[in-house]
């Protein structure tokens, strides 16, 4: 007999938690369901195992402890997670049961990698396992957002639409990171010239050039001399400056270790420049999608947000949305509240405000969310389009600096030869 805990969602839509003795998991599983209960996670627990008749107790096997976690033999690149997500997403909205969707997955994909997951995934979930714990359990390229939407998906019915929605989401992003690599190819190359030729100024030219000024009886321009000074200093203590350097990166790690910094992060990400603005859209376009979808397949508003609070990793966004939770069950009007969080654009409140006023709350939410998600493209390449420009200026900058510093030595030297 084995132990699981497990976690599951009742008729009522409140949550349970507790402890099950079973001969396996498929029997945990159908007992619950037997209950009326949908499983959301059900995890065996970690038992001694039988001392042997020597008095030494034994270690479980290699292949139990490999089950335990996501093989990193089945990690997915992402294409192949975009691959697998829409694959899934398409058979689900033809109709075909989420088992016969991915042992014909499994099946007939040329991925190898994209097999094996696929296989694993129905193995658990033949066995009744939920498919968002199927997932975490098949492979690590299935981070925690992408399981909680999946498992807010499974919950509300709606599993084929957030499939859809996430595999848009995916290739945004891909997209995203090859506007990125494409945009920065070019000023990459100019940063680590703009380094290389600072590095040569501040230690080869600049003190040969002082040479030359001072046996011309002149002087190096200001700026010169900084570097000059910046150079000699680097020069001195660079092994106290390595050790500095060091220290400072252990610091930083062990502080973002910390649950209150993370935090602290979190917060500060929504409020950078351009990529703040960019996070808090995503987040109100994802927040919009999952929650109408929720609320459309029958969900109780509390419930649904709670469901919404697992979907973003971010923790400033999880607390603001965990006390909007608090006060709507306390019958506070949900607009009210996201207006206290700070956290949403004013054309989405105002949406939700209408959808309350005419009892039509989940399709004004969906109006928005369209609204939004075009906002957010625009946004996007917005981002694409400033990054280069922005920093072939500070390059241009730069290497100006350089040239001007070069001249001013240059007719420094010419005006002392003069004068002579």
């Amino acid at each position: 007999m084995a132990s699981f805990r497990y976690k599951v969602l009742q008729k009522d839509g409140s949550l349970s938690e507790g402890h099950l003795d079973a001969s396996s998991r498929g029997e945990a599983t159908r007992r619950l369901n037997e209950q009326g209960s949908r499983v959301l996670s059900l995890t065996e627990e970690k038992q001694k195992v039988e001392k042997k008749k020597s008095g030494k107790e034994s270690t479980p096997d290699k292949p139990a402890k490999k089950a335990a976690s996501a093989p990193v033999e089945n990690r997915l690149s992402s294409k192949q997670l975009v691959q697998f997500t829409e694959e899934l997403s398409d058979l689900l909205a033809a109709g075909v049961q989420l088992d016969s969707a991915l042992h014909s997955i499994g099946k007939r994909s040329e991925s190898p990698a994209i097999a094996r997951v696929a296989a694993s995934c129905h193995d658990k979930v033949r066995d009744g396992v939920p498919l968002a714990t199927a997932l975490r359990f098949s492979s690590p390229s299935f981070n925690e957002l992408y399981c909680n939407l999946v498992s807010a998906g499974e919950v509300s019915g709606a599993l084929g639409d957030i499939l859809k929605r996430q595999v848009k989401y995916l290739n945004t992003l891909a997209e995203l990171k090859g506007k990125l690599a494409t945009a920065l190819i070019y000023p990459s190359f100019l940063v680590v010239s703009g380094i290389a030729v600072s590095a040569m100024f501040t230690f080869f030219l600049i003190p040969k050039l002082r040479r030359l000024v001072e046996s011309t009886g002149g002087e190096l321009p200001p700026i010169a001399r900084l570097l000059l000074g910046l150079g000699d200093f680097m020069k001195a203590n660079w092994v106290a400056l390595l050790v500095l350097l060091l220290i400072a990166i252990v610091i930083i790690f062990v502080m973002f270790q910390r649950e209150p910094t993370k935090r602290w992060w979190d917060e500060v990400k929504l409020k950078l420049p351009l990529f703040g603005k960019l996070l808090i859209t995503r987040f109100n376009v994802q927040f919009v999608e999952t929650l109408s979808n929720l609320l459309v397949n029958g969900l109780p508003i509390v419930r649904a947000l709670e469901l919404v609070e697992t979907t973003t990793p971010n923790r400033y966004i999880r607390e603001q949305i965990q006390q909007m939770r608090g006060r709507v069950s306390e019958g506070a009007l949900l607009n009210r509240c996201m207006e206290k969080a700070g956290i949403f654009e004013s054309g989405l409140i105002d949406m939700v405000r209408i959808g309350e006023d005419t009892g039509q709350l989940a399709p004004s939410m969906a109006k928005a969310g369209d609204r939004l998600d075009r906002e957010f493209g625009r946004a996007i390449e917005r981002i694409a389009s400033v990054i280069q420009p922005a920093i072939i200026l500070v390059m241009s900058l730069i290497v100006g600096l350089m040239a001007y510093m070069m001249i001013s030595v240059i007719y420094e030297t010419i005006s002392v030869l003069r004068n002579r």
